[in-house]
C-alpha cells in the first residue's frame, strides 16, 4: 500500500479509497483500519494536474519527428 510511506514522511495522500476496496475494508470490521481522509480541495487539484499531464503526452505522441 502506498500510503504508508506517504504518511511516514509527512506527505498527505489525495488518493481516493477504490470502491471494490471499501467493501473489503468494512467487512474486515476493526481489523481494516481507518477511513483514508481525503481533502476534496486537494485532490480536486491533483486531478486537474494529471489532467494537464495526459493532454501533454498525446500531443507529444501526435508530434511527428
Amino acid at each position: 500500500m502506498i500510503r504508508k510511506p506517504l504518511r511516514a514522511r509527512g506527505i498527505t495522500a489525495h488518493i481516493l479509497e477504490p470502491e471494490d476496496q471499501k467493501g473489503h475494508r468494512l467487512r474486515r470490521g476493526s481489523a481494516g483500519g481507518r477511513l483514508p481522509n481525503v481533502d476534496p480541495d486537494a485532490y480536486r487539484g491533483r486531478n486537474v494536474v494529471e489532467r494537464r499531464y495526459s493532454r501533454i503526452k498525446q500531443w507529444r505522441a501526435r508530434d511527428p519527428l
